[in-house]
């Protein structure tokens, strides 16, 4: 899958998320505390992977900065799952089922990170940085 198609993908299930924010109003204080700070993890891990997809692009070859995108979109489709999994009970069927088919297009092993890709750098790293947004303002108003 291409970056820009995963940084999309990316966007528009933050875009999802995000807008659950007054369904999860009615969760406790613990729930939605939990919430908040995995939706902080996954801003920061955002955060993360744009840094090293600028590491990437200004030296081609270094595949430490490869091998750190891959981990935080790794780990960004791992806290993603948890959201949903602390959710389950508490989001109608329709919705988790519709977060659920979004984070099966989400494979980050099948990202390529090749030198000279042909990617709009631009494109990719305004979705991730609007992504990071989405969910620290989730964050936010989870604290509330």
């Amino acid at each position: 899958m291409r970056l820009t198609e995963y940084s999309r993908r990316l966007l528009a299930l933050a875009e999802t998320v995000h807008r659950w924010l007054t369904s999860l109003a009615a969760l406790d204080a613990g729930n939605r505390d939990r919430i908040a700070n995995y939706a902080g993890d996954v801003a920061a891990t955002l955060d993360r992977a744009a840094t090293a997809l600028q590491r990437i692009e200004a030296v081609r070859a270094d595949p430490v900065a490869r091998l750190e995108a891959l981990r935080e979109f790794g780990r960004i489709t791992g806290y993603i799952e948890t959201i949903v999994s602390v959710l389950q009970h508490h989001l109608d069927g329709r919705k988790l089922a519709g977060v659920k088919r979004r984070l099966e297009m989400l494979r980050p092993a099948d990202l390529a990170f090749e030198p000279g890709q042909d990617i709009d750098r631009r494109k990719l790293l305004g979705n991730l940085v609007a992504a990071e947004g989405y969910f620290r303002a989730l964050a936010d108003g989870l604290r509330t």
